[in-house]
């Protein structure tokens, strides 16, 4: 059942004063204290307040960290959760040991760190990995150890393989999402942008969407870390024109050189802009509103960032208040949040003792996971792979804030992929309720 109710068209307040900020569509609780709260999706773990002790249970991650990109965010954000947990009974009195690797984009590197995971640190299971390259490197390494990760993916063999159950849609999918909504908002053609080192896989999607309209569209990728954004966005400008659209795919490390040229280049009102999800904060908000205000089209992968959304909304707002302070409320932050979040659920599922072999299984019998973070329901099943973000809200700026523009709405099945995993959807009762 799609949660269009909790996605009301209201601005996001800047709410927490102690964080630092750093094809056409297919179709309020109140916070609680962390690890106190008596609706069970708004604690952590079993929220009893009491320190877990003994043997700790291990997890571990990998997370890519480049010029112009750090996804090391949601595995910090993961660790967050995991410490909160850990204040409040652990797994059954044991706590959380989670280890978080970085890599530098490097196929060996990858490789390597996966292996010192499974082989030498022994842990049960792989959480909040996220990379340009390491789903394509480790897919088959991680099948053979029967290892499947609950992270957030990038590239396509996070979304093709059945090692991989990622709690977000993916460049390809969200950028699906944003050009079903440029194309319904009437552009009649589209330039795209994404980092050159995943470009055929997140721009192959929402250019099927602007053909399949008959609007022409040109693809442009982006070497990172950008040099001269004003140079590349007014090549897209060129090919777009007057009313066209323009769509950048970009974390807030490299979208705000784009979004700044815009402005000195006075071309802001003259095409629609459309995005992932990456810049559907208040952190870019609060600089490129009111310039922006009206002209977005951003495809949001989870809820707006509001603690008033619901119970784990709140509760992501408080771990990262506690636990990660440094870290804004943000995308990633969601990710890192949903991650540990079905993580822990699949550990307090195990009935027996907790192996690599007993927290995989529990993690593949996932299903009907909700939060109020997501339109649909988490879930993993043993599939040969694994799309359960496939529904998404759209989003633009007003007055710093950030305001849902359209509620929870499919995917449009641009890739068999798609309709193959609603089959899945209904066949296995995955994300009903």
């Amino acid at each position: 059942m799609q949660r269009r109710a909790r996605f009301a068209a209201v601005p996001v307040a800047l709410i927490v004063a102690a964080v630092t900020i750093a094809i056409v569509a297919a179709s309020g609780s109140t916070a609680t204290k962390v690890g106190t709260g008596s609706d069970a999706a708004g604690k952590c773990g079993l929220g009893n307040g009491k320190k877990a002790s003994g043997a700790p249970i291990k997890l571990g991650g990998i997370g890519m960290l480049i010029p112009g990109v750090d996804f090391t965010t949601i595995g910090k954000v993961a660790k967050a959760y995991f410490d909160c947990v850990n204040d409040n009974g652990g797994i059954r009195g044991r706590p959380i040991r989670y280890t978080l690797y970085t890599e530098q984009l490097n196929p060996a590197q990858e490789a390597a760190l996966a292996r010192k995971l499974i082989g030498s640190d022994r842990v049960v299971g792989i959480v909040g990995n996220t990379s340009f390259a390491e789903c394509g490197t480790n897919w088959k390494y991680y099948k053979s150890k029967g290892y499947v990760v609950i992270g957030a993916g990038v590239q396509a063999e996070c979304y093709s393989t059945p090692s991989f159950a990622e709690v977000n849609s993916g460049p390809r999918y969200s950028n699906v999402g944003a050009a079903q909504a440029l194309v319904k908002a009437g552009i009649k053609k589209l330039a795209i942008a994404s980092p050159d080192t995943l470009s055929a896989y997140a721009d192959g999607g929402p250019a099927k969407v602007a053909i399949a309209a008959g609007i022409p569209v040109k693809i442009f990728p982006t070497h990172l870390p950008v040099t001269d954004a004003t140079s590349q966005l007014l090549q897209m400008y060129q090919f777009a024109g007057d009313g066209g659209g323009i769509l950048i795919d970009f974390t807030p490390d490299t979208a705000p050189a784009f979004m700044k040229a815009a402005i000195d280049n006075n071309l802001v009102s003259k095409v629609k802009w459309g995005s992932s999800t990456p810049i559907a904060n208040t952190f870019m908000s609060s600089q490129f509103s009111p310039a922006f205000d009206g002209h977005l089209w951003i495809d949001n992968e989870f809820s707006n960032v509001d603690p008033k959304v619901g119970p784990d909304s709140a509760l992501m707002f408080q771990i990262l208040s506690k636990y990660a302070p440094k870290i804004a409320p943000q995308a990633f932050a969601q990710m890192g949040f949903l991650v540990g979040k079905f993580a822990v659920n699949a550990l307090l599922s195990i009935k027996g003792p907790i192996t690599a072999r007993s927290y995989n299984a529990a993690v593949v019998a996932l299903k009907n996971q909700k939060s109020d973070i997501l339109c649909k329901p988490f879930y993993v099943g043993k599939l040969p792979f694994h799309i359960p973000n496939n529904t998404n809200i759209i989003v633009d700026y007003k007055n710093k804030d950030v305001v849902v523009r359209t509620g929870c709405t499919n995917f449009a099945p641009v890739d068999r992929a798609i309709a193959q995993t609603r089959a899945f959807e209904r066949k296995f009762k995955l994300n009903t309720g």
